[in-house]
Order: C-alpha cells, then structure tokens, then sequence
C-alpha cells in the first residue's frame, strides 16, 4: 500500500514538510522545529500521525507556546503483560464501589492532570490510532470530528439544552463534548497485535470467533470526557472551580466546521474493564464480560488534584434485558432517580454526587450521554464496518418529558441485550468488542485507504453500512 504513507502524513497538521518557506526562515524558532521533528519521530517509530487538527506552528509559536503539543502512544507491547490489575480481587459485586475506587486509582496512579502517559513512570498507558481525521460524507458524525493538537481531544457527542442541570440553557449548534482515552498494557498488546502492520490492520483481532479474538481479561480503558460548557449567562453549579484544558475545536457541536483555541472542563470520566468474573459461563448464562463505570465532575468538593473531584455514579455488568419498562429521567435532572428493580447496574447515592438523568428506565449512564439508553446499550454495537446503528429507534431526540415511542419493544430490546464480549450484534462483521474508538478508527483507516488506492473492499459489501452516530434528530442541529 505504497501510496498510503503519503495521505496519512499529510492528514496530520504538524507533518514534515511544513513549507520551505517555514524552514528556511532566518527567525525560526525552536518550538515550531520541535514539534515538526516529534512529529517525523512518531512517525517513523510507530506508522500513525498524532492529530488532525491544530492552529499553525506560527501561530502555536507566538500564543499558545505554552501548551502541549499531543503526541499519540503507540508503542504497544509485543508480548502479553502478565501482571493483572489487583482491583480484580474486588468482588465488583459485593463491593462495587471500593471496585470502581479501586479502578480509578489504578487509572490515576502516575498519571497528573496533564493525562500524558510518557509521563507517567508507574505503568504503561497508550493510545488508540488512527482518529485524527474526520468522517467524511454526508451524515457525517461527528460533523468536522477527528483529534485535535493540544490534548489529542476527539469530538464525541452534543450538549443539548438543559441536560447538564437547569442553568445550562444551550447555544445555537448545541454544546459539545471532547474525550481523551488511554488503554493500559493489556489493551495495548491487542491493539498491537491490530496493528501490527500500520498499512494492513488485522480485522480479526478483538472478534472472538478468531483465534485470541477479543481484549484480554485484565484491559482497562479511562476516559476522560470535557466540555465547552457552560458559556455566557449559561450556568452548571457542579462545575466550579473546574479543570480546564485549551483546545482546537469546533464552534459548536452541529452547525460550525470552524475551529477556534477555547477552553473546555472536565465534567466526566468512564472506565471499562476486562471482568473475567463477568464472563458468560453456565452459572452466569448472560455474562458480557466486561464492567462498565461512569464518574461525573463535581468541582464545589475543591480537591487539590481536581481529578479528584470526579464522584462514581454508578457500574454495571450486563444491560437487565428483562427489564423492558419504558422509563427516562427528563432535562434537566433535579434528582437522582435510582431504579432498584435493576439487577446489573449500581447506582451510587451521595450527597457529593450532582443530580443525574442516568439512562433509559435508571440504567448507568453520564451527564453527557442520552437519558434514552445506557453505557453498555451503546457498547453493545461497536463493529466494523458499522452496520448497526449506534442506539435504538426514537432514542433521539432525548430529555423530553415522556419515554421514547417504542421503548421496551423487541426491536428496542435488541440494543439492551446482552452481548458477549468479542461479539458483534450483526454476525455479518467483526467484533471491536465493545470499544467504538476502534470502530471509529477502522472506518477512518479504510476511508482513507481506499481515497489513495482508488477502490473498494469486499468487507464493505457483507451488510448495509450505518452511520456511527447518537441519532439523526437534535432540537439544535
């Protein structure tokens, strides 16, 4: 693939060859040729470009130069890791919140508030390549996507009106969200062994019908999830003394392709563990195989470490298929409304804990995420090529007073089901086993590959594409 290479450096903004007016300027400072020479070396040693969007070297030169420059980790290990996680001694049942505690202080543990893993000299952290640019077409989601500079930050998901509490009364466009996920060690030996030819990335690697196929037991992913809200008279009480980072992004989420430097604020963090004890087995005939854990910033705790300042919502284990009442908290959350009819989810109940619409019927879910589904529901549907659609009919427009029209029914249930890890919903293709960012990045690969190449691939043909989106319908859009 001889002519990938070239599309792929220059789908970075940093690549090598800048302009040889730049170069050879008499004034060239030093900032600018460090990031151009970061760039090269990132390249060289690992076959992926670090971004895809971010303000010029001048300009980063003479403003921003004292921000950081994101740099993707992609120096996955070649060998299984044998050193497992000790919060897997914890009984995620019996103890679920000493479990999530436990998980995220195993995220935290070198680890500032930076979220640079070639900082962190207690263990090992990576990235996921291949989401610098943006899905391209009509229908794209997220509209002008793909990573910015700074902090590596991808566009994910809109803010609507309200969702966030009752002083967040929107912007034209809506707000938006921005996440930065880092994968430990044994996540990094699969998106190795994914990756292990930058130009041929091996589609069987995380689908369970394939040899090794899936994330190994032991593979722990942390995301942290930022907003640019709240703006002008636009109020959120919860995310005072915030931490904030610069970024390269949109205006707004739906009607803006222009990027501007702002500031974006922690307001959630979700975590995703490998579970061995949560696999499917005769005792456990619905096992996933995966826990799934949500935090939400509440910055009136003031902690020194402001990561500190996120507080657990809630884990869960498997979607309560069972359960098909056709509930939603509507905008903006007030109060906590916690189900304990719900087998697989825990909800955590806290005075530290901001009001939460959580998700469809009381399952976990974030303030940034829609109050039609749940963290796993969505999950549940990350494949290549994506032929599912992300939630279920009418689960947008979300936040309204009254359920979603067919909410409980069998074809609304087929997303609260409960998938086995290494599983796809559609057996038609492969499996990125709960993880969308891999989906996410195959599709920009193959986009990409098949723009320098000239063709198409028979993987493109076993079904129906489907946009990976949250929905076609936003009061905003």
């Amino acid at each position: 693939m001889k002519q990938l290479k070239p599309l792929i450096i220059a789908a970075s903004v940093f690549f090598v060859s800048c302009s040889e007016k730049t170069k050879n300027q008499d004034t060239q400072l030093e900032s600018p040729n460090k990031m151009t020479l970061l760039e090269s070396q990132n390249y060289e040693e690992n076959g992926f470009p670090d971004f895809g969007y971010m303000v010029s070297p001048e300009e980063y030169n003479e403003k921003y130069s004292d921000q950081p420059i994101f740099r993707l980790k992609a120096d996955f290990p070649t060998e299984m890791p044998t050193d497992m996680p000790a919060f897997l001694d914890i009984d995620f049942k019996k103890e679920p919140l000493k479990y999530i505690e436990a998980v995220r202080d195993y995220g935290f543990e070198g680890n500032t508030e930076e979220w640079n893993p070639y900082k962190n000299k207690v263990r090992n952290w990576y990235h996921i390549p291949w989401l610098h640019p943006s899905v391209e077409g009509e229908g794209a989601y997220p509209p002008n996507g793909g990573t910015e500079g700074f902090h590596g930050l991808i566009k994910e998901a809109p803010l609507g009106p309200y969702q966030l509490g009752p002083g967040l009364k929107g912007v034209e466009g809506d707000y938006s969200v921005y996440a930065i996920t880092l994968i430990n060690d044994k996540a990094g030996y699969a998106m190795g062994r994914m990756w292990k030819d930058p130009e041929n990335p091996n589609l069987k690697t995380l689908d369970k019908r394939y040899k090794d196929g899936g994330f190994p037991v032991g593979t722990v992913f942390v995301k942290l999830l930022f907003t640019d809200a709240p703006k002008g008279t636009d109020f959120v009480d919860y995310l005072v003394n915030p931490l904030t980072w610069k970024a390269y992004i949109t205006e707004n989420f739906w009607k803006s392709s222009k990027r501007v430097v702002s500031d974006v604020h922690l307001l959630q963090m979700d975590i995703s563990v490998r579970d061995q004890r949560a696999d499917r087995s005769p005792s456990n005939p619905e096992g996933t195989g995966w826990v799934f854990g949500t935090f939400c910033y509440n910055g009136k705790l003031n902690k020194k470490n402001k990561l500190m300042n996120l507080v657990p919502v809630g884990l869960m284990w498997g979607n309560d298929p069972k359960n098909r009442i056709n509930k939603t908290s509507p905008y903006p959350p007030i109060k906590t409304e916690v189900n304990k009819d719900l087998k697989e989810t825990v909800i955590f109940e806290s005075p530290n804990l901001p009001p939460q619409h959580l998700g469809w019927n009381g399952r976990l879910d974030g303030p940034a995420d829609l109050n039609t589904v749940s963290c796993m529901s969505c999950h549940n549907a990350a494949e290549y090529p994506a032929v599912t659609s992300l939630v279920p009919p009418n689960a947008a427009p979300d936040g309204g007073k009254t359920p979603p029209e067919g909410g409980g029914n069998d074809e609304w249930m087929k997303w609260f089901q409960n998938i086995e890890c290494g599983t796809s919903m559609n057996q038609t293709v492969y499996s990125t086993d709960f993880s969308f960012q891999v989906a996410i990045a195959l599709q920009n690969f193959f986009t990409a590959k098949e723009a320098a190449e000239k063709g198409s691939f028979s993987s493109e043909y076993k079904a129906i594409p489907v946009a990976i989106r949250r929905g076609d319908i936003a009061p905003n859009k």
